[in-house]
C-alpha cells in the first residue's frame, strides 16, 4: 500500500505541478524579449551575455517573459507534459552563471557534400556528408517564414569521452576531435547557429590537451566560442547531463543560444550578432554528431565517441508547431558521415523513431569502421 501512495502523491504532486506551470503564462515571442533584454559584452566582439537573475530569482514560478528577460528557456507548451519535466530538472540546476566566451581556431560548418543516396520505408530519406552525422527535420522555406521557420531545437544528451581510435596510433595522425550540437540551418544554406559540446584528444602524453567542454556558434560569423567560467573554460565532464536549447530568428537579426551543464550546474546564454554569410531561413532543425574543420586544409579527423546518446530532442517552428526526430516522414533527413576516402561509413544514427517515447524523442549514435578502430587513411 505504501508504494501504491507514493506513486498517487507523485502523480498528484505532477498534475498540481503541470498545472501551476500552464497557469503562470503561455509561450510568448522568444526572439522579440531577447533582442530587447539588458546584455553584457563578452571577450568576443559582437557576442553579449546575459546577466545573472537576481538572487531571488525562482525560474519554476517566473512568467515565460521574466525567463525570456534573463535568457532563460521558457516552459514548453501543454501539448507535451514530458517536456515540462525536463524543463524542470534543467531549471532546478541553475547555479553558476557564464558571462564569457572565448574564440577557437576551428568552426563547425554547414553540412558538406549532402547528397540524398536513399528514400528508406519509414518515408525518410538518407543521405551522406563529410563533416555531419545525425538528423535533421528540414523544410522548403528559402527565406524566413513567420509560420514555417524553425526557430527553437531542445536537446539533452550524456557527453561522450575523448579518444582517439582504437589501436597503436601515432600522434600524427591526430588530433582527434567530436562536436555535440543541435542547431538551426545549414543542411541546405550556408549558415548554422548551434550549441554543443567538444571532445579534444590530442595525444595526451604526446604534448596535446585533452579537453571536453561547451561552447556556442553562428557560422560562419564565428568560429566555435568555447564558454567561461571567469578564467576558466566552465566544467564539462565524460559523463556529464548537458543541455541546448538553438533559438533562431529571421535573417542578420541576432541569434541566440542557451546551453547548461546539468551535472556541473552552470548555465549561460549568448547573443550572436551578425557579421556576415546568408542570415538565417529556419529551414531545418538539427541533432548532429560533427568533425569540425580544419587540421591544416582537412576536416579533423573524427574521435572515437564509441556511442552517444542524444535522449531528449524536439523543436518548434514559427507558429508554434512542434517536431521530433521520431516522427519520420520525407521531411526526415538521416545523415550519414563519410572518411576522407567518401566511401567509408565511419558515424551514423543507429536508432530512432521506434515506437513509445524513445522512439519520439531520442537518437543513438554510433562510430564504426576507422574511425573506430585503426584509424582513417587522410
Amino acid at each position: 500500500m505504501k508504494k501504491i501512495h507514493v506513486v498517487m502523491c507523485s502523480a498528484l504532486l505532477f498534475g498540481s505541478a503541470w498545472s501551476q506551470a500552464q497557469s503562470v503564462s503561455q509561450r510568448e515571442d522568444a526572439n522579440a524579449i531577447l533582442a530587447s533584454a539588458p546584455k553584457i559584452n563578452t571577450s568576443v566582439q559582437g557576442v553579449h551575455a546575459f546577466p545573472a537573475p537576481p538572487k531571488n530569482f525562482n525560474p519554476l514560478t517566473a512568467t515565460n517573459r521574466e525567463l525570456l528577460t534573463y535568457g532563460l528557456p521558457q516552459r514548453p507548451d501543454g501539448s507535451d507534459e514530458k517536456s515540462l519535466l525536463h524543463w524542470q530538472k534543467s531549471m532546478q540546476a541553475l547555479k553558476t552563471h557564464a558571462v564569457d566566451v572565448k574564440a577557437q581556431p576551428y568552426s563547425s560548418t554547414s553540412m558538406q557534400s549532402g547528397a540524398a543516396v536513399n528514400s528508406n520505408v519509414d518515408g525518410t530519406v538518407s543521405y551522406t556528408s563529410g563533416n555531419w552525422s545525425g538528423i535533421a527535420n528540414v523544410n522548403k522555406d528559402k527565406t524566413w517564414n513567420k509560420k514555417t521557420s524553425f526557430d527553437e531545437v531542445v536537446s539533452f544528451w550524456n557527453v561522450p569521452v575523448p579518444n582517439h581510435p582504437f589501436g597503436n596510433l601515432p600522434c600524427s595522425e591526430g588530433p582527434w576531435f567530436e562536436v555535440t550540437w543541435n542547431g538551426i540551418d545549414g543542411f541546405n544554406n550556408g549558415d548554422v547557429v548551434q550549441g554543443g559540446t567538444a571532445d579534444y584528444w590530442d595525444g595526451g602524453g604526446c604534448g596535446g590537451p585533452v579537453q571536453t567542454y561547451g561552447w556556442v556558434e553562428w557560422y560562419p560569423s564565428y568560429s566555435i566560442l568555447a564558454i567561461y567560467c571567469g578564467s576558466s573554460l566552465c566544467p564539462v565532464n565524460p559523463g556529464d547531463d548537458f543541455e541546448a536549447v538553438t533559438f533562431g530568428a529571421p535573417g542578420t537579426s541576432e541569434q541566440f543560444v542557451f546551453v547548461e551543464d546539468i551535472t556541473q550546474q552552470w548555465s549561460g546564454t549568448f547573443g550572436l550578432t551578425y557579421i556576415t554569410g546568408p542570415g538565417v531561413v529556419g529551414s531545418s532543425a538539427e541533432y548532429i554528431v560533427e568533425r569540425p574543420c580544419c587540421n591544416g586544409s582537412d576536416l579533423f579527423p573524427l574521435g572515437n565517441y564509441i556511442f552517444e546518446f542524444m535522449g531528449y530532442n524536439y523543436a518548434y517552428d514559427a507558429a508554434g508547431t512542434l517536431f521530433y526526430p521520431g516522427n519520420t516522414s520525407s521531411s526526415t533527413a538521416i545523415i550519414t558521415m563519410l572518411a576522407d576516402d567518401g566511401v567509408t561509413d565511419i558515424s551514423f544514427p543507429f536508432l530512432y523513431g521506434s515506437s513509445g517515447n524513445a522512439g519520439r524523442y531520442s537518437i543513438m549514435m554510433e562510430d564504426e569502421n576507422c574511425a573506430y578502430s585503426g584509424g582513417c587513411t587522410p
